[in-house]
């Protein structure tokens, strides 16, 4: 039986040489979108993820959102999690995802008189 994950996660930050979202075509020529994501547990409680999409779906995906940034908001179903050491030596999740949604931006927080 297939291990699967569901929630809402984040696009992380762009690093030189680790971009947050990247793409490119494997030696067969199909489309692959990777993504560096973090999963918001809580205070103190945060969970890197490196997830892959393969596909057509992937690729017509991406073409309709083209200008993902840090702290853009997915509802994701992953398939398979697997936690691995990342490399700044915390655990990272690797997982291929077989759905995406790109959610609204949230409204600014509007400060509540008293």
């Amino acid at each position: 039986m297939t291990t699967t994950t569901t929630g809402v996660f984040f696009v992380g930050k762009d690093y030189p040489g680790r971009p947050a979202v990247s793409e490119h075509l494997n030696d067969c020529d199909v489309f692959i979108l990777k993504m560096r994501l973090i999963d918001n547990q809580g205070p103190g409680r945060v969970e890197g993820y490196v997830v892959r999409w393969m596909g057509a779906e992937a690729q017509t995906w991406r073409k309709a959102h083209p200008a993902l940034k840090a702290g853009d908001a997915l509802r994701l179903v992953l398939i398979n999690p697997r936690s691995l050491l990342g490399p700044r030596g915390t655990p990272e999740t690797s997982a291929q995802i077989s759905s995406c949604e790109l959610l609204p931006a949230r409204s600014p927080a509007t400060a509540q008189t008293a």
